[in-house]
């Protein structure tokens, strides 16, 4: 808002002239709510039962037909303090967290019962011992286990499929093994 517009917004909410209405804007940083807030105190404005209320123009561009904000872009969109910030952060861990605790890893075996890990768990285990983690996932290819992600929430089919593959490629990498070593 430009300062002639401030002035005569505060000329008009305050009950003011003109030279009043501007030397209180100069005093207050050309602050429209600050400015009104000082009149009230010096008891130049009329005092009224009710709070103050400013309202927010919103005028029509008549080129683009698109509708303009007078107010300022900071009160428009509303970001949060660090708090609200940290509070998002700690949502969205909350959400993955549950999500893995919700579907597993499972290891299986021909005949033999699955075994089932959390996904949480089992990411924690790549990430922190990727080495180890790497090395006994490959050494159960070759043992003859199967591995496929379950759970109830998401569609796993594309991962399990991919899984299904590695383990075909394991056991004909461990035909061709046994039939080069029998010769």
């Amino acid at each position: 808002m430009e300062r002639n517009e401030m002035i005569e917004v505060l000329m008009e909410k305050g009950k003011v002239s003109r030279e009043e209405a501007q030397a209180a804007l100069e005093n207050c940083d050309w602050d429209l709510l600050d400015s009104i807030i000082y009149l009230e105190r010096k008891e130049k404005a009329e005092k009224k039962s009710e709070k103050t209320i400013i309202e927010v123009d919103i005028k029509e561009n008549k080129e683009n037909g698109e509708e303009k904000n007078t107010h300022n872009k900071s009160s428009q969109e509303h970001f949060g303090g660090v708090g609200e910030v940290i509070g998002r952060i700690f949502r969205f861990i909350g959400k993955v967290i549950r999500k893995g605790n919700e579907n597993f890893f499972e290891v299986r075996k021909e005949n033999e019962k699955p075994i089932r890990v959390s996904l949480t768990i089992s990411v924690l285990l790549l990430v922190f011992l990727t080495i180890p983690s790497v090395v006994l996932l490959v050494l159960g290819l070759f043992c003859g286990y199967k591995y496929s992600i379950y759970g109830s929430s998401m569609n796993y089919d594309g991962v399990n499929t991919i899984f299904d593959e590695v383990s075909k490629s394991a056991e004909s990498v461990k035909k061709d093994f046994k039939e080069g070593y029998e010769k």
